[in-house]
């Protein structure tokens, strides 16, 4: 190649260098346009667009889990199909095994017949001596053990076809059910959408602009779903990697056992020294806590119980989004993929040297209290 093809193909290299990062940065640029245009619009409501909005997101939530559901559904239908369908061929192959025995059996039971009882014993008188008489003996022997042994396993075979036949049956009554429920799931689905459209005909000239703030206050959720998942891993990560100190803990130390607790206001302050996603807030009060993400306008409720020797897992009970409460399944969807956990032995780290199994947590103003059970503290 001349000096001036490898200049132009420099050349070429570093424009293409240049205009990626430009090109991923327009894309991010677009992504959070809509999100950052809808969140003002949704901002920029009274209050009564909101109680109308409300019952219109509350319907969108019920026909989303109703979507799910049927997915759900039909993914365990088809299951249950596969499942039939090999059961089907297994059936097929031992019904062809089991008749093979049979006529086996049948085949002995006619020669036995034609022979009779005076047969085996023309065999032992046949004996010309001692030995002979022992291995006619083990002949005769032989043969009644072999015709009992393949009665023996044709009755085994016939149990386990009788066996797959039930579960055949079993599971053909299962899809049965499931089928049953998709309809149901279906059905509700359509109720859904029907009264979602209706409710929108009667807003008498203002549907286009309740339709524009679903489908803003539609795509936030969406938005905050995806991301949400980001921030419980981190949430998680961030309490793993031990940046608690021994003051932070409050520790106070028994006979028996070690009590120790946590301020949100610590809890808040570390998280927020160590965190790249929105900000998510701890608010712990008597007997349950607050989770916010105030970028997102998410505010959730629930409560830590134990989970596992050493951790404890926030189970949420209600939420908001936007100030518009949200449905029990899409509080659900939050953390289905991955649980919020505190583990206690992670926040200790180094600080002690004993294995961790947690008695007692509970809530209190301003702090999560934990009671530790434990033999000997070094």
């Amino acid at each position: 190649m001349s000096y001036r093809g490898r200049f132009k193909k420099v050349i070429v290299c570093l424009i293409a260098a240049a205009l990626v990062p430009m090109a991923a940065s327009n894309m991010a640029a677009g992504e959070v346009k809509p999100i950052t245009e809808a969140q003002e619009r949704i901002k920029g409501i009274s209050e009564e667009e909101q109680k109308v909005l409300q019952q219109l997101f509350t319907l969108s939530q019920q026909i989303e889990d109703s979507e799910r559901e049927k997915t759900r559904l039909a993914g365990e239908i088809e299951e249950l199909k596969t499942r039939i369908s090999m059961l089907d061929r297994s059936i097929k192959d031992r019904q062809a095994d089991y008749e093979l025995k049979l006529g086996l059996l049948e085949q002995v039971l006619v020669s036995y017949q034609k022979g009779g009882p005076a047969s085996y014993l023309e065999i032992l008188l046949g004996a010309k001596d001692f030995s002979s008489f022992l291995k006619s003996i083990n002949l005769v022997r032989d043969i009644s053990r072999n015709t009992g042994e393949l009665l023996a396993s044709i009755k085994e075979e016939g149990k386990r076809l009788a066996e797959e036949k039930e579960l055949l049956a079993n599971e053909a009554l299962a899809m049965e059910n499931k089928q049953e429920e998709l309809e149901q799931s279906i059905s509700e689905l359509v109720r859904l959408q029907k009264e979602q459209e209706e409710y929108l005909a009667k807003l008498e000239g203002e549907k286009d602009k309740y339709e524009e703030h679903l489908r803003s206050l539609e795509l936030m959720w969406n938005d905050l779903k995806n991301m949400f998942s980001g921030i419980v891993d981190e949430l998680t990560s961030i309490i793993r990697e031990g940046h608690f100190t021994i003051d932070d803990l409050n520790l106070s130390i028994g006979f028996t056992s070690v009590k120790g607790s946590i301020s949100d206001e610590t809890f808040n302050r570390i998280i927020r020294d160590n965190s790249t996603l929105p900000e998510a807030v701890f608010h712990f009060y008597k007997g349950y806590s607050v989770i916010e993400v105030p970028e997102k306008n998410l505010v959730l409720e629930g409560s830590f119980v134990k989970s596992g020797d050493s951790g404890v897992m926030f189970e949420v009970t209600s939420g908001s989004f936007y100030g518009m409460p949200l449905e029990e399944e899409s509080l659900r969807e939050l953390f289905r993929e991955d649980p919020l956990n505190i583990d206690f032995a992670a926040v200790a780290g180094d600080l002690v040297t004993i294995d961790i199994v947690l008695d007692k947590v509970e809530t209190r103003e301003g702090y999560l209290d934990f009671s530790v059970d434990t033999g000997l503290w070094f």
